[in-house]
């Protein structure tokens, strides 16, 4: 887990505590983005390119595992900086110690495979300018072909029934893209602005979501406890690749990844008995999908042979209780 009891840091990167050294106040910028960077070095660098020269705008790459270094990345821009942890913290705790490095008041969180398009990044801020009472802004998602994930990227917060979806392989229908500047419940981490005090307020992400997934789902739940809003705004508009790290992952780490911390999720805002109901259905799902595989083969899955493998390991884990995993 990362220590997040640093200082904000500098230009400079520091190899052995990966935070920088403290900048000039003359330069601190309005908005921080934090991109945890896992083995995606060719978004990485599209994103790197398309990050605009201005020093109201900083980038903040955190190396959670890379196929080399990083070291030029930011192609001697000021406003672009890599941390190299020498350590997969997860993406809950590279956000984190992002964050502690990072000098902007307004934090974007930023996947590697989802870069603004030109002016996004100053109508963001134009956007918390209008709406100061806000927790955050979620922007507008475009795939490659300019095709909308505002079904897939605005949602509500999950109550048990979709847990139980989701523990059958069941996704939740999707929602209309809300109007401009309207609440949304839960918006994807993959590109979400936060005020930074209200991101510190609810004690930043849990990095016991670890690896990867529900820890936006988690910070978005105690967003809306506390009484915060995110509201949807389109006017700034980002590319995004869309499920870039589970290829990447493998179909069966991705699947124990995914479902022990949706187990994790129910206990902490639903209860143990609703978890062991949860746990109990995707048992009997996994089982049901591995002998329905002749028929049907998982989409995240590359070969029938592998989505028997990761379900059996699914199953076995579930009904278990997640012990050692």
């Amino acid at each position: 887990m990362s220590d997040t009891s640093g200082q904000s840091a500098s230009p400079s990167t520091c190899r052995t505590c990966g935070r920088r050294r403290k900048r000039a106040t003359s330069d601190t910028p309005l908005l921080s983005a934090v991109a945890p960077h896992w083995h995606d070095e060719d978004n990485l660098t599209l994103l790197a390119k398309s990050w605009p020269r201005d020093v109201r705008f900083e980038l903040v790459v955190v190396d959670n595992g890379s196929s080399g270094r990083l070291g030029e990345l930011s192609g001697g821009r000021p406003n672009v900086h890599v941390l190299e942890p020498d350590a997969n913290l997860g993406f809950a705790a590279a956000v984190n110690r992002g964050a502690t490095d990072a000098d902007g008041r307004l934090l974007l969180i930023l996947n590697t495979d989802a870069r603004p398009e030109p002016g996004a990044l100053e109508s963001l801020v134009r956007g918390m300018e209008q709406h100061p009472e806000t927790a955050g802004l979620a922007p507008r998602l475009l795939d490659e072909d300019g095709a909308p994930q505002a079904g897939w990227q605005l949602r509500q917060l999950p109550g048990l029934r979709t847990l139980l979806g989701y523990c059958s392989f069941i996704e939740p229908a999707t929602l209309p893209a809300p109007a401009a500047g309207a609440p949304v419940e839960q918006p994807a981490a993959c590109a979400l602005l936060l005020r930074r005090d209200a991101f510190e307020a609810v004690g930043r992400m849990d990095e016991q979501f670890w690896p990867a997934w529900f820890e936006d789902v988690d910070l978005a739940r105690r967003l809306h406890d506390r009484g915060e809003t995110i509201r949807y705004w389109p006017d700034a508009t980002f590319r995004h690749g869309l499920g870039a790290s589970v290829p990447r992952l493998g179909y069966g780490p991705f699947l124990l990844a995914y479902y022990r911390n949706l187990d994790r999720y129910a206990r902490k805002h639903h209860s143990r008995g609703a978890a062991l109901v949860l746990n109990v259905m995707l048992v009997l799902a996994a089982l049901l999908r591995i002998a329905l595989l002749p028929l049907r083969r998982p989409r995240r899955a590359g070969r029938r042979g592998e989505a028997a493998a990761g379900l059996w390991r699914l199953a076995a884990a579930a009904a278990t209780g997640w012990r050692g995993r």
